[in-house]
């Protein structure tokens, strides 16, 4: 009975200690300040062979770390602003015009954020659809979805605390596109892109 009282408060003694010495872990540790921003897309891209108006937003959860890299966490939507020609069209007849838009999650890395200059790297991966412009075409299948990943590079200028500039080099990949007048490779292409970002940075 002695020994088992004694035990007892031996465990009862150490539960506190242990508890105390146990430290949480998690995914970003140290000294991390977080922010965000959210940001207007104007962009150029190639697409069924021919250059198209590019528009679109962007958001993002901010971490930043003390060393002054950051890691954005967030999402982008992008839309063909003016149409484009579908492709392989039958002779003989006026070839229709199409549209597409795409986006998902966006994860990028910033080196040196708080430089007046810097540079990142950023990848998209999510989906999109193309279609027709014209609902009453006669085809039987007149839009389609695809998985769309979009990795590129990002120069950014600091203009003040709450304002950034940046401005990229894409390249989109598509798959699983199966749709009369395109496809994977006419709809994958390059794409130059101006973001105004404003946000707590």
């Amino acid at each position: 009975m002695i020994r088992f009282l004694t035990l007892s408060l031996l465990i009862a003694i150490s539960i506190p200690v242990l508890t105390i010495a146990q430290q949480t872990e998690t995914l970003f540790s140290g000294d991390v300040s977080h922010g965000g921003f959210g940001a207007p897309i104007f962009g150029v891209t190639s697409i069924n062979g021919e250059a198209s108006y590019l528009r679109g937003t962007r958001g993002a959860w901010m971490l930043k770390f003390r060393d002054g890299h950051a890691v954005n966490i967030g999402g982008g939507w992008y839309r063909t602003q003016s149409g484009f020609d579908a492709v392989n069209w039958p002779a003989g007849s006026e070839t229709p015009e199409m549209r597409t838009n795409y986006g998902g999650f966006e994860l990028e890395y910033l080196n040196r954020s708080h430089k007046l200059i810097h540079f990142g790297a950023q990848v998209m991966i999510g989906g999109g659809t193309v279609q027709f412009r014209d609902s009453d075409i006669d085809l039987e299948k007149r839009s389609d979805r695809y998985f769309a990943i979009q990795p590129g590079l990002n120069a950014h200028m600091n203009i003040t605390n709450w304002f950034r500039i940046s401005g990229g080099i894409f390249y989109r990949v598509a798959d699983g596109v199966s749709l009369e007048g395109t496809s994977n490779s006419d709809i994958s292409g390059t794409s130059a892109i101006l973001g105004l970002r404003f946000g707590k940075f």
